[in-house]
């Protein structure tokens, strides 16, 4: 998503100009997302429903902050395409009978080599992202640890990653990582 900084990754969300031609967004076509690369695995707030079209809202299109943007969808009666439900299986099923968000849910499933968690507590509310970890194909899971180490937050993090672990077939095993979060960078320098 940002361009400006090096490196640059070669990315796809999906969507693309509408049918119709240029407008002030741009909508997701299941039809047209061969190539796509990158998922928002829970939604976002820049994304709408609408009716039977799925709107991203940008600011290259228009020159409006998102923010803006939002706010005059709101008032127009449309609301984001997030997932807000509180537990993992509330998540589950929103995600389940949403086109995009089970899209991107079975691609998590298939991610085959790498996989970094930044900035995640591996939380019970989020027990089905680290189900499909267990069950999935990923070689190597690296997960942050923000502060010390030793903390009970950081703590948990280790038994939940241990846990996804030591539920991961033999036949498939699951090396796992853990990384100081501080050293990460993933907004550049």
């Amino acid at each position: 998503m940002h361009t400006e900084v090096e490196p640059f990754f070669e990315h796809d969300d999906g969507f693309r100009t509408p049918d119709e031609g240029e407008a002030d967004y741009v909508t997701w076509d299941a039809e047209k997302t061969i190539g796509q690369t990158l998922f928002y695995l829970h939604g976002a707030l820049h994304i709408f429903d609408a009716d039977y079209v799925l709107k991203k809202y940008t600011w290259v299109n228009t020159g409006i902050r998102l923010i803006d943007q939002i706010r005059s969808a709101l008032e127009q009666g449309l609301y984001p395409h997030i997932v807000a439900e509180g537990t993992s299986r509330e998540k589950q099923a929103k995600i389940l009978h949403s086109m995009y968000l089970s899209r991107a849910y079975r691609s998590f499933a298939n991610i085959g080599s790498n996989l970094f968690i930044y900035g995640h507590s591996l939380a019970d509310n989020d027990q089905h992202w680290l189900d499909l970890i267990a069950k999935g194909k990923t070689k190597h899971l690296f997960v942050s640890l923000y502060g010390d180490p030793n903390s009970d937050a950081n703590q948990f993090i280790r038994t939940r990653g241990l846990q996804v672990q030591e539920r991961r077939p033999a036949k498939r095993p699951l090396e796992l990582h853990f990384y100081d979060a501080s050293t990460a960078q993933v907004w550049g320098q």
